[in-house]
Formats: structure tokens, sequence, C-alpha cells
């Protein structure tokens, strides 16, 4: 029987979190560990299918996720939690991140972006004070910088000026499907962090907002100077940018392009500006790569407006300034006047990012598992039926939840199963995390 310590990564949504799961694995097969990548749909079935000694997690703030900690405790399963969204920056959304409300979660390690987070999750006693927390930075900046950046391929001369465009209204789609959908998202924090309270408001917030934005991309587009790139935020659905392009004219649509798909880090590198919808991650990525930026401001809603994020980029609130204001950032980009905030800003929230963040949970996470009791494989019937079911799936290159019919019910009754559909969507496959080890591989050749 093969004796290697395993690992396995849930992977929340493929298009954002599986180039850093891949690298995590890359770091910790280095130091002989087994690692599997599968979606977070599958966190029940990875138990009996590998017998993990470690799994990590996007977070453990879900009940039945603080039940499955328990379960994985008695069993010898260490676990990890690794955050993979935005910064959290208000005071109630950080006591909630910080297990306040599920002190009962069993957590062995938890990985901070930032000091402040780790303050919080020291007060609130995670895992009844028991979680190792380390400040580690954002692992997925590590593709920023070489050897990693060399995964995404440049961009040749191109014949006009980038504008990367990120969108960040992910509230929006719940105002294109049924109210219970939006309720039961909302439910375990709505009480719990006081901006989340009237959701409502905020869904109409986004979509007002939405509708907002393609006045400042119309104004663009105006230019024939500029190609354009717009990158939805991955919780966003496409549907509405498609129909908005569908009605374009033929040269304006000739000169901008949707991309749900590619890495944001190839996106970003790849642009000559970067332009975010009020407070986004977006522009501290673009900071680290050497981007100038713009926000773009609506209705300064505190869920999604912070002023002091704001004022570390270049502003604009009127459709009618933007171009003025992107023609005098492409002459300056490396926005000066801005440099040294930027710089303090990302040592305080990120932990001054310099592209070994991921070598060092890996290291980390190896040296938690190679000291650990053995898995005790006591597996109830559940759990082997679910391990069947996911090795099952992965012989044939198809997530975990997948639905046959679910493309038909989508279909016949879209109101109904868009969320199902949304999940499927950003669901991992064997196939993906596959390809991505070998992009791993191969940028280690380019050096």
């Amino acid at each position: 029987m093969n004796n290697a310590k395993r690992i396995v990564i849930l992977v929340d949504h493929r298009n954002r979190d599986l180039m850093l799961a891949a690298l995590l694995a890359h770091h910790l097969q280095a130091r002989g560990i087994e690692c599997f990548l599968e979606p977070l749909e599958a966190y029940h079935a990875v138990l009996a299918a590998y017998a993990p000694d470690l799994i990590v997690f996007n977070h453990i703030n879900s009940s039945h996720l603080v039940r499955y900690s328990q379960r994985l405790a008695q069993l010898n399963v260490l676990t990890a939690v690794l955050p993979n969204e935005g910064i959290i920056y208000d005071e109630a959304s950080i006591r909630y991140n910080s297990g306040r409300y599920h002190k009962e979660a069993h957590i062995d390690y938890y990985f901070c972006w930032n000091e402040k987070h780790q303050a919080g999750l020291r007060e609130h006693r995670l895992g009844q004070g028991a979680t190792k927390i380390e400040v580690c930075g954002v692992p997925r900046f590590d593709f920023y910088f070489k050897p990693w950046s060399r995964l995404f391929p440049r961009t040749q001369n191109p014949a006009r000026p980038v504008l990367l465009v990120c969108t960040n209204l992910a509230f929006a789609r719940f105002a294109e499907i049924p109210e219970s959908d939006a309720d039961k998202f909302f439910a375990p924090f709505k009480d719990r962090i006081p901006q989340y309270r009237n959701y409502r408001e905020a869904i109409q917030v986004h979509a007002r907002e939405r509708e907002r934005l393609l006045q400042f991309l119309e104004a663009l587009l105006a230019n024939q100077a500029y190609d354009i790139v717009l990158r939805p935020h991955p919780r966003e659905t496409t549907g509405f940018y498609e129909a908005w392009l569908d009605r374009l004219p033929g040269p304006q649509r000739q000169r901008i392009r949707l991309d749900t798909q590619s890495n944001i880090t190839e996106l970003i590198l790849n642009s000559d500006l970067e332009l975010s919808c009020e407070t986004c991650t977006t522009a501290l990525e673009a900071w680290i790569a050497g981007k100038p930026t713009i926000e773009l401001v609506f209705e300064k809603h505190p869920l999604f407006y912070h002023p002091e994020i704001a004022r570390l980029n270049v502003c604009c609130e009127q459709p009618d300034q933007l171009l003025a204001l992107v023609e005098q950032q492409l002459k300056t980009p490396a926005q000066p006047q801005l440099a040294e905030a930027r710089i303090q800003h990302l040592a305080k929230w990120c932990h001054r990012p310099d592209g070994n963040a991921s070598l060092a949970i890996a290291n980390l996470l190896a040296e938690a598992v190679l000291h650990k009791p053995e898995v005790r494989r006591e597996f109830t019937f559940n759990e082997y039926r679910k391990g069947i079911k996911l090795k099952l799936l992965r012989t044939v290159n198809l997530p975990y939840n997948f639905d046959p019919v679910l493309k038909l019910k989508f279909a016949l009754f879209p109101g109904r199963y868009a969320t199902k559909d949304f999940v499927y969507k950003k669901t991992l496959r064997p196939s993906d995390g596959a390809e991505a080890d070998r992009d791993i591989t191969a940028s280690l050749r380019l050096q």
C-alpha cells in the first residue's frame, strides 16, 4: 500500500482558484506529498475516496462544514483554511470570518492574508483557540512574479492599447432569479454582518450599477484608439453582457471581447490599463503588475465602495470624463503620485507580496502531515458511496455535481435552475486539474 501522505485541495471556482491549487500541489509534491485537486462540491466524497491526511478548504463558516470538520477530527484528518476571495476590510465582516459564529469548527491551520484578520481570529478564539494561525499573504498573487508569471503567454505588439475592464457586480445576478435563492445565499450572514442586513437593496444597487457600467463602456468604444477586454467577476452571470454586446454596431463590437475563461493574472499582465468597478482586488493586482488603474465610481454603497481604497486609484464618476483620464494615465502609467501609498497598503493588507506565499504555505502543510497520526479509516456507508461516485465520475472526466438533464431543466425553467447551472459551470473537472499541473511544469522549463 502507498504510504505517502495525502492532501486534498478543494477548488471553489475553477477560473479563479485552480492555478493557485495547482501551484500549491506542485510545492507539496516536491516534498513527497500526494495531492488531489477536487471541486468544493465533492468535499464529502474525498474522505473515503482518498483517505486524506489533510483537506484544504476556502472557508469553514457554514454549519454543514463545521459539522464535517468535527467528523474529520474524529478520523485524524487535519483541516486547513486558505481564503481565496477579496480582502476583508470592515470590522463586522472580519468578526464573521474570524469564527465568531462558528467557534465549534475544528480547524488546524488558518492561513491569513494579513495581520488584521489574524488578530480577529485570535480574538474570537477560532477552533477554541487551538488553531495555528499563520499570516502568509495572498498566494495567488505569486503569479505576478517569476517563474510563475511565465505561465501566461504575452500578447506581442498589439495594434492598440488594451484596456481591461474588471466588473465587480456579483450581486446583480440575484435580481434575475427567484428571491428565495437570494434569501438562501444571504441567510448565514444577513443577521450577523450589519451591511448585509438589507441585502435586497444591495442587489438592486448592483443591478443599477451594472446598467451604469454600460455608459462607461460606450464612452470607451467611442474612441477607436483602444481595444477593450471585459472581464466579469467570477460570481457574475454573463447573459446581461452578452445581450449588450449583441446590440453593438459591428465596428465597435470588433474592438471589445468578453473574457470569462482566461486567468485574471494573464489578462492583467497583457493589459495596458485596468479599470475596476469601485473597490476590487483586481486593482491591487494591477498595482503589483505595474499597470495603471482607474476606479469607476457608482453609488458609493458601503458594501462596495471603500474611500481608503479609492484614494489609491485614479477615480472616475462620469462617463464623459473617462476618455481624458485614460489618455492621461497611459501617458504616465507609473502613477507616481500613488506609488508609495500603494506599497504601504499592500504591506498592511497583503503581507508584502513577493511570489513566495504558496511555498510558505506548502512547507507548513507538509510539516503538519508528516508528523501526524494515521487516518482512521472508519468510514460510513454513505461516505464510501460518495467516494465511489467521485471515482466513477473521474473516469469519464465529469465533475462531482454532474446532472445529465440539468441543461434541459435550465432551458425549460431558467429561473428555478439558475443557481444550479451557475454552480455547475464553475465546478472543476478532472481534466482541468491535469492541465493546470502541465502548465505549472511547463513554466519551470522556461527559466
